[in-house]
């Protein structure tokens, strides 16, 4: 609404109908119900905040998220991305980590979602800055932190070289 309200052509997709239908009610004109990896147009600025790299949801396979959306930037374009560092959550009062061993990384998580008899698991991620700045070393993007929140959330800038 920002965006638009500053005269930018702006379009947003998600793959929660309710989240498209919220956006319509407040004056958002083109929405789509759409998985950012199913997008084929390309933009001067992709957002992609309230974590983010849970769209990545592994480890695994960040790079070719990353790499899809690397195909929809228009030349010089960007990808604005926050995310937070859960490793906080891992600590204890030493100062020592607990660390799920059987996992490729802890920033992987399940969520379950009940509502009204409906349940729902999906995977969804929060990536260190280092981690995110690693993979997209491997897909050929510049990865640049632009802030750190006081929470060990960040956001980042990511662009071609």
């Amino acid at each position: 609404l920002y965006l638009v309200s500053k005269g930018l052509e702006v379009k947003s997709i998600d793959i929660s109908e309710g989240a498209i239908k919220a956006c319509q009610l407040r004056g958002l004109k083109n929405v789509v119900v759409l998985d950012v990896m199913h997008e084929t147009e390309a933009f001067d600025t992709l957002i992609l905040l309230m974590n983010g790299s849970g769209i990545f949801k592994s480890l695994a396979h960040t790079p070719s998220v990353l790499n899809h959306l690397k195909t929809l930037l228009n030349p010089e374009g960007q990808i604005l991305i926050d995310s937070s560092d859960i490793r906080y959550m891992y600590q204890d009062e030493d100062g020592g980590y607990w660390m799920d061993c059987n996992k490729e990384y802890y920033g992987e998580l399940e969520y379950t979602v009940r509502y009204k008899g409906k349940e729902d698991i999906f995977s969804w991620m929060y990536l260190d800055f280092e981690h995110l700045k690693i993979a997209c070393e491997q897909v050929g993007l510049k990865c640049e932190l632009v802030e750190e929140g006081p929470h060990f959330d960040f956001l980042a800038k990511l662009t071609t070289p």
